[in-house]
Parts: structure tokens; C-alpha cells; sequence
């Protein structure tokens, strides 16, 4: 899609662009970690656990799914998610509309403030239905989640086209936005109550949940939600902010192309972790099961099919990527340069979470203080190479390699290694073996349907 967009759209309107999806990421810090905690909590329920409990998890002596804990789980999550996306929709409108006029004021007409009410109203819609994802990915529906975005991303991909090439410019990218999100939800609700009869044994929990259990399990969701929270925001301050202070400093046109680069890198970081995104569920599974072995296995194996992948990626986007977005329009392209750094620095943010996965997989967040602080730090140091020193975007990426290079990028790794007793040696060797097994399964399958 980025490609039509540059095409279509003129520099200011696409760093509005850039900014609005800045200002979207927010939405992850209004859900305050619920999401995340919530389809752990669902994993746990899937996986038979009897009771949820603030920290760690009560290990599962049976197979079968506790569905009341889960019914009651969701009861939960919707109330909260309504709650959230009301009071996050009431602060878009308000400061989110006076931040957008004041940073496009050189566009002239209603255009952008127009592209922000649909883009804020189709936010509402990601954040309040956005539970039934994290539902899919709890019960280890990966495969159906990932449907429901490809799907969901193609529809958002031919409306975009559409409407740019019938002149909407930024409004039409919002309308398209508000598409992908509407399909994305409806995708997902149906597909979560489909798998394995969810929907059908739900209904079977004749049981009418009490307003005083459901007080109780949010209780022992927020427990590690505000956590979760804290690590939402700092992960924003850590990387989409740095979109919002380059506006305040740069031109529209610069912050689109500082925002086109930080696409490219977060896109390649996010398809290279394939395996982080489907083994969530298994290594949650695999602590309620006590199976140490298994987390080994799977540890080694996102980490060492992120690397490569993530290698592969930042050099198909250096050698193709920016060669072919320059022939479409030159000025929005940053240098080579600039591209491997950023695409670097986020490598260092997927990685580092590779690694913290393995806490949270466990309902532990005991990095939270060192997000939080580094965060900060990034925020602090990017203010004063850009505002002090008038260091550009290259001051952005050195106040973000600094802040996470100190303590992240290393800590949770050495950490995690020596809880699980895991050799850097041995992760190559799992990780290696783990990946051609999954490739080798993937030939057979794939020989077999051609016979």
C-alpha cells in the first residue's frame, strides 16, 4: 500500500499521513495492557487452568478447556474495552483535532481535520472490538488471526487505490483505514466463535456471571494490565513518539519521509517475527504445562528465525525497497544510511522483546522499570539533539540506539538464557533445528497436495 500512497499523495499530505498513524499507535496505550493480559489469561483458560492468579499461573493437571473461567474472562474484557474506547475517542476529538490543525496549517481547506474524524472514529472501532485478535491468538488461532489481517489488509489496499485514484487524497486513506479496521473485527468475532466450537460451548455456560466476579477478575487482570500498560508506553516513547517530536522540529515533507523509513523498518521487524507471533501461545502453554523442554525449543527457535529473517529483510528493502520507492517520488526517500540505522534500531526493539515474551509468557513484567526509564531517556535525548543541537532525524536515531543499547538490548536476554539454562550455542542449534523441521513439514505438505 506505501507505494500508492507516495504516489498519490503530495509530501505534506503524506507526513499528515505519517503523523496520523502516530497518533493511532496511541490506541495502544489507552487499552493499558488489558489486551495483552487478557488473551494470556485466555490461553491460560484454554489450556484448563482452574483459577487465574495476580502473578504466575496455577499449573493445569487437566486438558480440557475451563470454559466459565474463559466466559467470565471475556465478560471482563468487554466491559473494559468499552470504557477504553470511549474515553480514548473523546481525547482524539478534542486534543487529537487542535494537535492535527495546529501541525497542518499549511494545508489549506478541512481536508486534514476531516481525514481525522474518520481516522479517530475507525480507532474507536480497533480499540473497542480489538479483544476478539488477542481471543484468536489466546487459543492458539494463529492462522485464522493472520487470515483475518491478510484479508482485511488486501480490502484496505484496493479502497485505498480506489479512492486515491479518484482524488479523496488523505480522506480516502482514512475512509480505507476505517474499512480494514470494520472487516478486520468482523473476521475475527466470527472466526474466534468457529474454532473448535468455541461459540457453541460457550453457549452451554448457562451460568449468569455475577457483577461481583466480574469486579474480581479485573482485579486480578490489573494486576499485571497497568504493568503491561507502563510497557505500552514506553515501547510508544521508544519509537512512534519520535514521528510526533520530528513534526514539532521538521517540515510535513521531512516527517513523512522520517515516518516512511520507521514504516519500512517496524514492517520488516513485524513479518520477521512470524515465529515470536505464533509461539506466543505455545510457550504460555508450555509454562502452564511445566514443560521446560518445549520452552527451550521455542525460545531458540523465534529467536534465531527473527535474526534471519530480519537480515534478509533490511537488505531486500536497501537493495529493491528504496531503488523502486525512489522512482515514484524521490523527495520522500531518506538515504541509505539512515534506512539501515533505523532498520537496525528496530531490530534491537523486536529482539529485545523476543526475550521479555519469555517473562510475560509466565505473568511476570519485571522489566518494566528499565522500559519506563529508557523511554524517558529516548524522549529526553531526542528533544535535546533535535531542539539543542539541531542534529535532524539522525539525532532521533542516536537518542533511540543510546537509550535501549544501555541496558535493554542486552539485560533480558542474559537474563532469560539463565533462567532457562539455555547456551547461546544451544539456542543456534535448537533454533536451526527447529526451523528446518518447520520448512522440511512445509515441502511434504506442499508435495503431497501436488501428487
Amino acid at each position: 500500500m506505501t507505494p500508492f500512497v507516495v504516489y498519490f499523495l503530495d509530501g505534506e499530505q503524506y507526513g499528515l499521513w505519517g503523523v496520523f498513524q502516530s497518533l493511532a499507535a496511541i490506541t495502544t496505550l489507552f487499552d493499558f495492557g488489558f489486551a495483552t493480559t487478557f488473551a494470556r489469561n485466555i490461553n491460560y483458560c484454554w489450556n484448563g487452568a482452574g483459577k487465574l492468579e495476580k502473578t504466575g499461573g496455577m499449573f493445569s493437571e487437566q486438558s480440557e478447556p475451563n470454559f466459565y473461567l474463559m466466559k467470565k474472562t471475556m465478560k471482563a474484557c468487554q466491559t473494559v474495552f468499552l470504557l477504553i474506547s470511549v474515553a480514548a475517542l473523546v481525547i482524539m476529538l478534542t486534543a487529537g483535532t487542535f494537535y492535527v490543525r495546529y501541525i497542518s496549517s499549511a494545508i489549506s481547506g478541512e481536508e486534514p481535520e476531516i481525514a481525522w474524524i474518520i481516522c479517530s472514529i475507525a480507532i474507536f472501532l480497533n480499540l473497542y472490538f480489538g479483544y476478539y485478535g488477542s481471543f484468536l491468538r489466546g487459543v492458539g488461532a494463529i492462522s485464522d488471526a493472520n487470515k483475518a489481517t491478510v484479508y482485511s489488509k488486501a480490502v484496505q489496499i484496493i479502497v485505498t487505490i480506489v479512492l486515491l485514484a479518484c482524488g479523496f487524497g488523505i480522506v480516502g486513506t482514512s475512509v480505507a483505514y476505517l474499512v480494514y479496521g470494520t472487516l478486520y473485527r468482523i473476521i475475527a468475532r466470527q472466526s474466534f466463535y468457529k474454532y473448535k466450537g468455541i461459540g457453541d460451548r460457550l453457549k452451554e455456560v448457562k451460568n449468569i456471571i455475577p457483577i461481583e466476579e466480574i469486579k474480581e477478575m479485573f482485579w486480578t487482570v490489573w494486576h499485571n494490565a497497568w504493568r503491561e500498560g507502563i510497557v505500552s508506553l514506553a515501547n510508544y516513547l521508544a519509537n512512534q513518539a519520535t514521528t510526533i517530536i520530528c513534526s514539532l522540529y521538521m517540515p510535513l515533507t521531512q516527517t513523512g519521509s522520517y515516518s516512511l523509513a520507521v514504516r519500512l523498518g517496524m514492517a520488516v521487524a513485524q513479518v520477521s517475527s512470524a515465529m515470536y507471533t505464533a509461539n506466543q501461545p505455545v510457550l504460555q502453554s508450555a509454562y502452564i504445562n511445566n514443560d521446560k523442554a518445549k520452552m527451550k525449543k521455542k525460545m531458540s527457535l523465534i529467536v534465531f528465525s527473527y535474526t534471519v529473517l530480519d537480515i534478509v529483510g533490511m537488505l531486500l528493502v536497501v537493495i529493491v525497497g528504496l531503488p523502486l520507492l525512489r522512482l515514484i517520488r524521490p523527495e520522500t526517500v531518506v538515504s541509505t544510511s539512515i534506512m539501515v540505522a533505523i532498520g537496525f534500531y528496530q531490530f534491537i526493539l523486536k529482539f529485545r522483546n523476543c526475550y521479555t515474551s519469555y517473562f510475560s509468557c509466565t505473568n511476570r513484567i519485571p522489566y518494566i522499570k528499565a522500559f519506563l526509564i529508557s523511554s524517558i531517556g529516548c524522549v529526553v535525548l531526542s528533544f535535546i539533539f533535535m531542539g539543542w543541537f539541531h542534529y535532524g532525524v539522525w539525532g532521533l536515531i542516536v537518542a533511540q540506539i543510546i537509550s535501549q543499547g544501555i541496558y535493554n538490548a542486552w539485560a533480558w536476554m542474559v537474563k532469560a538464557h539463565k533462567e532457562m539454562d539455555l547456551s547461546a550455542q544451544e539456542t543456534i542449534f535448537y533454533g536451526w533445528r527447529e526451523t528446518k523441521q518447520i520448512i522440511e513439514s512445509f515441502l511434504k505438505k506442499r508435495s503431497k497436495r501436488n501428487v
